[in-house]
């Protein structure tokens, strides 16, 4: 039971997403919106910072519409015990 919740989480997404120029939007799966932000920098540091969080992918994606996958990293303890 305990491992389904894992995987279910592991599927959600973080969305960094380029609205304008200046706008760029954090966002999860669901669509609720977690925040503007003027540059994609600060954008995707809080969208980092939640997928670490929650275990979820952050997905860039830029003004062009192409996307960049990543998988939150897991600390060195976590790595070591295996979790």
């Amino acid at each position: 039971m305990m491992r389904e919740g894992r995987l279910a989480s592991a599927q959600k997404a973080i969305h960094v997403i380029a609205a304008a120029a200046n706008d760029w939007i954090v966002r999860e799966d669901g669509g609720r919106e977690f925040g503007h932000y003027p540059t994609r920098r600060e954008a995707e540091a809080v969208g980092r910072k939640l997928a670490q969080k929650r275990s979820a992918e952050l997905v860039v994606q830029d003004v062009t519409g192409k996307r960049v996958r990543s998988r939150p990293r897991k600390g060195w303890l976590a790595r070591l015990l295996g979790r």
